[in-house]
């Protein structure tokens, strides 16, 4: 009976359901390299005072979801310094040692700021040198 079964299926489909069940396993994303703003994360988080406010900034990495794009739109240049010490201390407090903190980070960051990473892939006509699409005047 086994026999007639493997019969019934050719080598390939075996071997690519094999790959599959085997792949999908694997956590998310774990064949991507840590991207630079997760590396700016890992050096602050090693370089900067530990508190922001009544919070430790692993914390905020890991619980708090407005940080993280918060921080993430300084590092890829979407909001400036100002902005971004403005937001930190709305939701912790203005002490020495969350000024200090916030001004490590400022002091961390790239002197260029990186491209930040598209949210959404290109679909090809949404660009402006994109030719129309067929049958369009």
């Amino acid at each position: 009976m086994k026999k007639a079964m493997l019969t019934a299926f050719p080598l390939p489909i075996l071997t690519a359901t094999a790959l599959v069940a085997s792949l999908s396993g694997c956590a998310p994303g774990a064949w991507n390299e840590q991207s630079d703003a997760d590396k700016f994360f890992d050096v602050i988080e090693n370089a900067c005072p530990q508190r922001i406010g009544d919070f430790e900034i692993s914390t905020l990495e890991n619980n708090n979801a407005s940080f993280l794009d918060i921080t993430s739109r300084l590092y890829y240049g979407k909001i400036n310094p100002a902005q971004y010490r403005e937001f930190v201390t709305s939701f912790s407090d203005s002490t020495a040692e969350t000024s200090q903190a916030i001004d490590c980070i400022i002091a961390h960051l790239p002197n260029t700021s990186p491209p930040a990473p598209s949210l959404l892939p290109d679909m090809g006509n949404a660009r402006s040198d994109a030719p129309p699409p067929p049958g369009t005047p």
